[in-house]
Parts: C-alpha cells; sequence; structure tokens
C-alpha cells in the first residue's frame, strides 16, 4: 500500500511549498511512496533532479491555469492518473500537498475507491480564497477529508472560523532540511567586501521582496538605530515586486551606505552570508485586506541553525516558529520604534544574542528537523 503526495508545487523549482512537501516526502520510506507533479518547462533539470530521487515522481500536466477549459482538463488527467495508481501501486492514502483545484480529486476517490485524502493548507491558500465564488468548493475538500494538514497554530484557528472541526486538523509545520544548508565558509572573506562588511554589525533578511515582509518598517526602524550604532549593515537578500519601493525609501531615508540588496543568490553565498551575520530581522505582518499572511516562516528557524538571533513580526503562524525572548523576539511589525529597540538590544548585548542564538540552535537541531516533522504522519494512522 502507497502514499501519493500530489504537488502542484515540487522541486527542482523554489519555493516555501516546493522545500514543504520534499522535506515531508524524503523522510517516507521510497517504495512507500509516489509523487504526482506538474510538469514544468525546464524538462533537462526536472529529469536530473528525478533520475537523483530515490522515490517515484512522476510528471503530468495536472494543473493549467490559462484558461477554464484547460483546467477542468488537466483535473481529468489528474484523476485517470490517480485511478491508475491506485491500480497499479494500490493506494491507500492520497496527501494533496496543495489544496486546490487538485484537491477536487479527494472526494471522488475517497466516494468511488475508498482511498483516503489529506489536503495541506498553508494559510494563503485557502484565506487568499474566502471570497471566491469557488470557496464552496474547497470547504466540500475539506470538510469531506479524512484530516486536514495545518502548516501553524494559526493556519489551525483559521480553518476553525470556517467551521473545519478542531479533531479533524493535525498541525504538521513546515522543517528544516540542514544539508541545504551545510556549505564551505572559504570565501566569507569575498563576501565581506563584496557587501562592505569589514568591522560591521550584520542584520540580514531572506526572503521575497514583498509587502508583507517588512522591510519598509526595519528601514524605519534603521534612522534611529543608526544614530546610536553607525556600524550596522544591513543585508536585504532576495528580490521581488516591492523592491523599487524599498530603494526608494532607502534613499529617502539616507540609508545608501548602510544598505545592501544582493538580489537572488547562490545556496553557497548564502551559507556565506548568514556565518557573517548577528542578527535575523523579518517583522513580517498580515495584510488582511489581501488575505496576505505568513503561514509559518522556515526562515527564522534557518538563522536559528546559524545561532542568530531572531527579530519577527507577531503575526500569522511566525509564533510557531519563534519562542520570544528564548530564540529571539517577537515584536508588532508595526511599531518602529519597538524593531529600533530589539536591534540596538541585541547588537549592544552581545551575552544576550549569543544566549539565544544558541537557544535557537538547539531548538532546530531537536525538534524542527524533518525528521521530527515526519513523525507526525504517524498520527493519520
Amino acid at each position: 500500500m502507497t502514499k501519493v503526495f500530489v504537488a502542484i508545487d515540487f522541486p527542482p523549482e523554489k519555493g516555501g511549498i516546493h522545500d514543504y512537501a520534499y522535506g515531508l516526502i524524503s523522510q517516507i520510506p521510497s517504495e512507500e511512496v509516489t509523487v504526482l507533479t506538474n510538469k514544468i518547462k525546464d524538462t533537462v533539470e526536472s529529469n536530473q533532479f528525478d533520475r537523483k530521487a530515490d522515490f517515484e515522481i512522476i510528471r503530468k500536466r495536472i494543473y493549467w491555469n490559462s484558461n477554464k477549459v484547460l483546467l477542468i482538463l488537466s483535473q481529468v488527467i489528474l484523476i485517470l492518473q490517480l485511478i491508475i495508481l491506485k491500480w497499479r501501486r494500490k493506494t491507500s492514502e492520497i496527501h494533496f500537498v496543495n489544496v486546490f483545484p487538485v484537491g477536487v480529486a479527494g472526494p471522488f476517490m475517497k466516494a468511488f475507491f475508498g482511498v483516503k485524502y489529506f489536503p495541506y493548507v498553508h494559510g494563503l491558500d485557502v484565506m487568499g480564497m474566502v471570497n471566491s465564488r469557488l470557496f464552496p468548493l474547497l470547504m466540500i475538500i475539506l470538510k469531506r477529508s479524512d484530516k486536514v494538514i495545518a502548516n501553524s497554530q494559526y493556519t489551525k484557528s483559521k480553518l476553525i472560523e470556517l467551521g473545519i472541526h478542531e479533531h479533524q486538523i493535525l498541525i504538521i509545520p513546515p522543517g528544516l532540511n540542514v544539508s541545504k544548508l551545510s556549505g564551505t565558509v572559504e570565501s566569507v572573506e569575498d563576501v565581506r567586501d563584496k557587501y562592505d562588511l569589514h568591522g560591521k554589525k550584520v542584520m540580514i533578511t531572506v526572503s521575497r521582496l514583498v509587502e508583507r515582509k517588512g522591510h519598509d518598517v526595519t528601514l524605519k526602524a534603521l534612522r534611529q538605530v543608526i544614530k546610536h550604532i553607525p556600524n550596522l549593515k544591513y543585508l536585504i537578500c532576495g528580490d521581488g515586486p516591492y523592491r523599487g519601493e524599498l530603494e526608494r525609501l532607502v534613499s529617502l531615508y539616507g540609508l545608501d551606505t548602510i544598505v545592501a540588496f544582493t538580489g537572488g543568490i547562490t545556496d553557497q553565498e548564502l551559507h556565506q552570508l548568514y556565518e557573517c551575520s548577528d542578527i535575523f530581522i523579518m517583522p513580517s505582518r498580515d495584510i488582511k485586506e489581501k488575505g496576505d499572511v505568513e503561514g509559518f516562516g522556515i526562515v527564522f528557524l534557518e538563522a536559528n541553525y546559524y545561532r542568530l538571533p531572531v527579530i519577527a513580526g507577531n503575526s500569522g503562524g511566525i509564533p510557531d516558529a519563534v519562542k520570544d525572548r528564548v530564540t529571539g523576539y517577537l515584536v508588532d511589525p508595526m511599531d518602529d520604534i519597538e524593531i529600533a529597540n530589539r536591534i540596538e538590544e541585541l547588537v549592544v548585548n552581545e551575552k544576550l544574542a549569543e544566549e539565544m542564538g544558541n537557544n535557537g540552535h538547539d531548538w532546530v537541531i531537536n525538534h524542527c528537523l524533518w525528521s521530527h516533522r515526519s513523525q507526525l504522519l504517524k498520527k493519520l494512522a
């Protein structure tokens, strides 16, 4: 009997849900799992990735978003493929890592073939559909499932508000893949030269550059901080649609020598930048009118793994990732004064920063790896 994981988002493409899917699946015995995922444009890269995987990966066109006809056709292809797998692999469970639209196949497979199914909810995927005409269909998928998997306590609370019974929800938070974070530090001096980090206290944010991540409020806080700590350097790693606005704010606030935008970087360079840094900051906030919320925040665990204390917005699912005053600080994501005070405290009080960083490393190693998260799957039995 096997588990089939249906994932629109899956490596080698990059993203939070992609990492979540692979991290969890990689902990399951390979003979017990099949991944059914969407075809991607870069077939050479996907073929290379699939050959290296220990488990079976099938790539079909299971999701089309260009028009309604193709969307419906892709779901028919998905159901046919699931029926074939039920016959060929004796599927006992179907896990929909993306709840919609692929989760539509869940009630069908359960009703006609008696297969258990589990939709995974990451926050935005459900909350962003509340006002959609398709929302009733989403609720059918969730309510008829055997269990709904939520990525955080926050996501669970939102599901309960929507009418999903608490006993039907299991929380499996994202875990950390430490092998991805390994690397040599031979070129640390090179990145210090590249971003002018010598003799500086270094603060870092790693994320896509979108409004909810809180870079703008961090920049506002920096105006206060640099009055007392002029040797601070702030690295903004990543790219995205909000970069132009952030560059405008940097210029407006006179922070051109303080802030460096790295753009997209390799895992190796990211490893080196973490090694050079003293504090991680990302005061993410909910943007309710857009249904935009931080479902968890795996980067906080990443930073803790490198023994960095973190400053995080007290919003969404972030409190599941950050232990307040133990591994870092949870702050009001709109309060630039509080954020400035926390930055100064961690820069000035090196003993406190080291203690929080060490606490964070222990928290990650002992509780937050994918090997720990996969144990939660046993609760579905």
